[in-house]
């Protein structure tokens, strides 16, 4: 696995893993970058899967065409506050819903659709083998949490990355780990294409075309608005006993292959 996977986490975790947490987040954003409230607006509002994300990407270059590198500069920004915040808030939520289900309900699959790691394809080291990484508590020591990571004066409106940021979102949240085996391998991190999102650098956003940023900001916010809905269905699962999960994995219209 690359070193991102065997940084020890930060302890506590700087994700509370709500929505609240993202919500006041781009109120803040919001606050930053004022030419920036069509993009905001749609956030902080119920998902709406009509919203013409690429037409309102164009609208702030446009706004922008005398100084297109400053139009573009603010979309970097915009993208830095979905990879670095609304993610990893969205993915801690996640996994504290998944840790309520697989403790009550230790036999239900895996291949759960409202895992957060089921947005995107399973990555295999094999063609029988799945890449996953496992959930554990950090070595004893490192329980002190590492230096925060240096933000970068280019930008000191933007949260610096975390290098270690998928270890910290996947460590288990209880201070004694999980109390058995079947609970630990449910709650293992599957690697996809999501992970790279996590870990964008400066550079390599800089590096894009115009054309691949807009791409990437599609996804981005795509990838965050289905976190937010599952993790909405995942709550009103657990308040009602997760009725909608009693039928077998292949009768269960929550499951996948």
């Amino acid at each position: 696995l690359p070193t991102h996977y065997q940084l020890p986490p930060t302890v506590p975790s700087p994700f509370e893993g709500t929505l609240v947490n993202s919500l006041d987040a781009i109120l803040v954003f919001g606050s930053k970058y004022r030419e920036l409230k069509k993009l905001t607006e749609p956030l902080l509002a119920k998902v709406n899967h009509n919203t013409n994300w690429l037409d309102l990407f164009h609208s702030v270059l446009y706004a922008h065409r005398k100084r297109p590198l400053d139009g573009r500069k603010l979309l970097e920004e915009f993208l830095f506050l979905i990879t670095r915040t609304l993610l990893p808030e969205q993915i801690a939520e996640n996994r504290m819903f998944m840790f309520n289900l697989y403790s009550l309900r230790r036999n239900n699959s895996t291949r759960l659709s409202l895992r957060y790691d089921m947005l995107r394809d399973w990555k295999k080291v094999s063609s029988s083998q799945w890449l996953v990484v496992d959930s554990k508590l950090p070595e004893k020591s490192h329980f002190a949490p590492p230096p925060p990571p240096v933000p970068n004066p280019r930008y000191p409106n933007r949260r610096p990355l975390m290098p270690n940021v998928i270890t910290t979102l996947i460590a288990p949240h209880i201070r004694e780990g999980y109390i058995t085996k079947k609970l630990a391998d449910c709650m293992r991190h599957h690697v996809t294409e999501l992970d790279n999102f996590l870990l964008l650098t400066d550079g390599t956003v800089e590096g894009w075309s115009t054309g691949m940023l807009l791409t990437k900001l599609g996804a981005a916010v795509s990838h965050w608005q289905w976190l937010r809905e599952s993790n909405e269905v995942f709550e009103d699962m657990e308040v009602n006993g997760y009725p909608e999960l009693e039928r077998k994995a292949e009768d269960c219209d929550w499951v996948r292959e």
